[in-house]
């Protein structure tokens, strides 16, 4: 003899999708986050490298300028 779905199937069905979206959408919102903080990170680089850099040639025009 088949066994009766229970009476409420469809609500548990709804509950059962909810929770898959849930999981899926914080999955997403963790690999956006990820991605944020990579982007945060390069631009704080570019940033100490691009001070780094302007030292440097006041450097260089500061040494030029006592050697001439």
């Amino acid at each position: 003899m088949a066994q009766k779905p229970p009476p409420n199937k469809p609500a548990i069905d709804d509950n059962i999708q909810r929770t898959v979206e849930r999981t899926a959408l914080r999955k997403v919102r963790s690999v956006l986050d990820a991605v944020e903080r990579d982007e945060q990170d390069d631009q704080r680089f570019r940033q100490r490298v691009y001070a780094v850099c302007g030292v440097l040639v006041l450097l260089l025009i500061l040494t030029v300028l006592i050697l001439l």
